[in-house]
């Protein structure tokens, strides 16, 4: 039972985050998180500043399954199941040690090592510290909890302390929880309900709804399920609102991941960046977050699991979410569809005056093709002069380099990606794409070059490349 402990799938970000669940539910205010790089030695501690636990609070709490997920609990306890704190635990190292003390109480312990435990075959739960210096965070609070985790088989492994790479490795995932931790935990932090300190740096808060930046809108803000459900709806500003230190900020671009539903239960967040079966994640919709908050006691309702990584919508909820979320989707949209121009874009519309340098249309078969619009007052006036300059020809290609509708085409492949997947099913140039290639001959040939050499250049330049029936109208 203990070594399937260690198959829950967590990965080290969601280890941490259930760890520090136990200590908001403890009532702490500060969490000091100290990992060090020794090789095989390397070691986690997680502190905390709540109540602490006496004796009996701690063999309870080192016991696999101590509570009954269907018990009551506080409205501030973030635990369920009575194993977050050993599954997270041996999903990440064989030895776990928990130190605690209780106000006006001396600090007491308990460990367990999955070795001793395989060896033996045994529940033999020790009072046993690999370290004094372990100690020294609780005997400088007069109360609080420090979870130690050695034997960091899943994390190192049996690395030496001089292999860079896999030190490399180990720094780059605590990075990640650095960024999790500041997401996960974000209400906490912005009510100042909480401070998460790394190594002795003070992590910052991440809201996803950057619902301090110009440009972020709150379009919906509705309670379901007799108000025991909470959800807003937000769309993001479009990135060109943001400055290079915004974006960065924001994660720009990450978007498209962090599109959909944000599921918090009692303020802590679960899951986010998922559309929970309703919608499927779209280029379109990526400036889309809803914001979902639910009490514990929905837990049984929104099937939340032992990892508090996955929730399924109550039945009670779930058409209101698909119509809010259709809703908040067709917001997002807009912020693309007005950016993009993909109206004006569109030859098909001919109920307004502006000419845009490119048009869109669509075939019989449903393909659809870009072009360059005729009408457009430059390019109308480069093509009724009998010659043009260098210089006209360049300015016009510029134009056309700095209009290209790269925001409306997404769009389109979003809505409508055959219609441009259907593209690669031309197998025969058109009598233009002919026409070009015969002038590119001729010009080449004229010069002096051979007809091999020439044909050679040609089928190395698109679009001619697709057609190597071409070599039929070279003469």
């Amino acid at each position: 039972m203990i070594n399937t402990f260690r198959a829950f799938g967590y990965n080290l970000q969601t280890a941490i985050a259930d760890i520090i669940d136990n200590s908001i539910s403890a009532r702490a205010n500060n969490v000091w998180i100290q990992y060090e790089w020794d090789g095989e030695k390397s070691w986690v501690t997680i502190t905390d500043d709540g109540d602490g636990m006496d004796r009996d609070g701690l063999i309870e709490a080192m016991t696999p399954g101590s509570k009954d997920p269907k018990d009551d609990r506080e409205e501030h306890d973030l635990g369920r199941f009575g194993l977050g704190l050993k599954t997270s635990s041996f999903s990440q190292c064989k030895a776990l040690t928990v130190l605690t003390r209780k106000e006006n109480h001396s600090i007491i312990k308990r460990h367990w090592d999955l070795d001793f435990v395989n060896e033996t075959g045994k529940w033999n739960l020790l009072d046993y510290l690999s370290d004094n210096m372990f100690l020294e965070p609780l005997e400088k609070l007069s109360h609080g909890t420090t979870v130690l985790w050695e034997k960091l088989d899943r994390l190192v492994g049996n690395a030496n302390v001089h292999n860079e790479a896999a030190k490399n490795v180990f720094l780059e995932e605590f990075e990640r929880v650095e960024d999790h931790l500041s997401l996960v935990f974000h209400r906490y932090m912005e009510r100042k309900k909480l401070t998460i300190w790394m190594n002795g740096n003070k992590l910052e808060p991440w809201d996803p709804f950057m619902k301090e930046s110009e440009g972020g809108q709150l379009i919906a803000h509705e309670n379901l399920d007799n108000n025991q459900v909470i959800v807003k709806c937000y769309v993001l500003p479009h990135i060109s609102k943001l400055n290079p230190e915004e974006r960065k900020k924001a994660k720009t671009d990450e978007w498209y991941r962090l599109q959909g539903f944000y599921i918090y239960r009692n303020s802590r967040l679960l899951l986010y960046g998922d559309w929970l079966g309703l919608f499927p994640k779209n280029e379109h919709f990526k400036n889309a977050r809803i914001l979902v908050d639910i009490p514990n006691r929905l837990d049984h309702d929104w099937k939340i699991d032992i990892k508090k990584a996955t929730a399924t919508p109550s039945i009670a909820v779930r058409k209101d979410l698909v119509r809010l979320g259709k809703m908040t989707r067709k917001s997002a949209g807009a912020v693309h569809r007005f950016r993009g121009n993909q109206i004006m874009l569109d030859d098909s519309i001919t109920s307004f005056d502006f000419q845009p340098v490119w048009k869109a249309k669509k075939s019989r078969d449903d393909v659809r093709h870009y072009y360059i619009n005729e009408e457009h007052a430059v390019v109308k006036s480069l093509l009724e002069k009998e010659s043009i300059s260098a210089s006209e020809f360049k300015s016009v290609l510029k134009l056309i380099g700095e209009t290209t509708p790269v925001e409306a085409i997404i769009q389109y492949h979003s809505e409508e990606p055959e219609s441009h997947e259907l593209r690669d099913n031309q197998t025969e140039p058109d009598s233009g794409t002919i026409e070009l290639a015969r002038m590119m001959y001729s010009s080449l040939t004229s010069s002096g070059m051979d007809r091999e050499l020439a044909i050679k250049q040609i089928f190395n330049i698109e679009p001619f490349n697709q057609y190597t029936q071409l070599i039929e109208y070279f003469e």
